[in-house]
């Protein structure tokens, strides 16, 4: 009877999921044009590495409502309507979300009885605190540092089942799996609440876990990042890592450990698991110091 629950769980949780997705895209067939302009990052990432590129539908990773996109601080209009135009008439309800001038808004809206929440991110240049920028008409975008990371370093991945009405497969962009690490690794010790650092720290982790074929790209690619971009930023990021991930009791593995989803790595219990965290992130620390 029991096993017949859990059957009968994770069957619903995997139709939940699977709405949900198919939300996210009918979202993204909204911005169709700009699609070729835009980057799909946060939490989506993450399910499109492992879907898309590496053709794994069966992992369902740790997700949000949250549709974070990055736009370039000037979006060029290439359609019949901006996309603030484009998400209203869709549905879509700009809500305020801060007191700047411009101020941060982000689009509430239920897509394929999902309630979905886009905010647009962009990249802050020179020095300063984080703020936010008029990217487009009526389009505001919060620009905020390291964003740079995200909107060089992209892949575009063709979503296999979710076809356009013309017939034509979904396209869309999102950061190199190592440029996402790169970018959490140097923002989550920004981040003023736990539950934020947590899931920016399991998302790491979930992608060096599970995505093994990537591991070496994702090594080379900080190769190149430590040429490409400030040294400094580079040492920042190893230093956050190290900081959270020096032994077992370190506040990094039980901040990953909270995020653990139910039916993930079912083979170890809760200290087995903290184990596996911590030899994760510090063979990987151990892999990027020695580059």
């Amino acid at each position: 009877m029991k096993n017949d629950l859990k059957t009968l769980s994770r069957s619903k949780i995997y139709l939940m999921a699977n709405s949900f997705k198919k939300g996210f895209f009918k979202t993204l067939e909204i911005l169709k044009d700009y699609l070729p302009d835009i980057v799909i990052a946060g939490g989506w990432a993450p399910l499109i590495y492992y879907h898309y590129l590496l053709s794994n539908k069966e992992i369902e990773p740790l997700r949000t409502k949250d549709i974070d996109i990055v736009v370039p601080n000037k979006l060029e209009k290439r359609a019949p309507s901006t996309i603030d135009e484009s998400l209203i008439e869709a549905g879509f309800k700009p809500r305020f979300k801060s007191r700047h001038t411009p101020p941060a808004v982000s689009y509430e809206g239920n897509i394929e009885g999902s309630v979905v929440e886009i905010e647009f991110l962009t990249e802050l240049k020179g020095s300063g605190e984080d703020v936010v920028i008029k990217v487009q008409k009526g389009l505001h975008a919060q620009a905020l540092r390291f964003i740079s990371l995200l909107l060089e370093n992209t892949i575009v991945v063709k979503i296999d089942d979710f076809i356009l009405p013309e017939s034509k497969f979904l396209k869309i962009r999102v950061p190199a799996p190592a440029a996402f690490i790169f970018n959490k690794g140097l923002i989550f010790v920004r981040r003023n609440k736990k539950a934020k650092r947590a899931k920016d720290l399991y998302y790491i982790f979930d992608i060096l876990a599970n995505c093994q074929e990537l591991h070496s790209e994702i090594i080379d690619s900080f190769g190149e990042f430590r040429k490409n971009y400030h040294t400094n930023w580079l040492n920042r990021f190893l230093r956050n890592l190290n900081a959270y991930f020096l032994d077992i009791t370190s506040e990094g593995v039980y901040l990953v450990q909270s995020q653990r989803p139910n039916g993930a790595f079912l083979h170890m219990n809760d200290e087995q698991f903290r184990q596996y965290v911590l030899g994760i992130f510090q063979e990987f620390i151990g892999q990027i110091e020695c580059l």
